[in-house]
This record gives C-alpha cells, structure tokens and sequence, in this order.
C-alpha cells in the first residue's frame, strides 16, 4: 500500500527523497517537476498520502517526517 507522495523538482529527483526520509521505496508514489506551491498543495489535499518534498540544506528529514506523521494523527487528511 503507497503512504507517501514523493515531489521532486528541478534540483531533486522524487525518486532520492524514500532514502532522505527513510521511507521504503515500495511505499512511495512519485511526481516530478510540479510547477508551483499552489498546485502542489492542490494534489495533495485530494489524496491521504503524506507529502514529501526537498527540504533546505541541514534539516533533519527523519525527524521532519514524524513531525508529519504527528499532524497526520492530529488533524487526519486535513495536515496543511
């Protein structure tokens, strides 16, 4: 079963992001060069997938992941 919507971009290719986050490959769905926030924001509303995305140099992935993980227990599919 996919848990994961992997969103590479210019610089990151979707498919690195299962390692950076420590997430199994086999549970990652992926879309590349998404052209804006809005629209990212706009596919992930209608899926209960989490979204992860490149992160700025020197943030911890891992933990960023179970930061979402929290929202996604918190406030369900609605996770901003």
């Amino acid at each position: 079963m996919k848990k994961y919507l992997c969103i590479g971009n210019e610089e990151t290719e979707a498919q690195w992001l299962p390692r950076w986050y420590g997430v199994p490959f086999e549970e990652c769905c992926f879309a590349t060069n998404i052209p804006s926030k809005h629209i990212r924001d706009d596919v992930i509303k209608y899926t209960s997938l989490i979204k992860l995305t490149d992160l700025p140099k020197g943030t911890n992935y891992k933990q960023y992941l179970n930061i979402l993980k929290t929202e996604r227990l918190i406030y369900g599919n609605d996770v901003r």
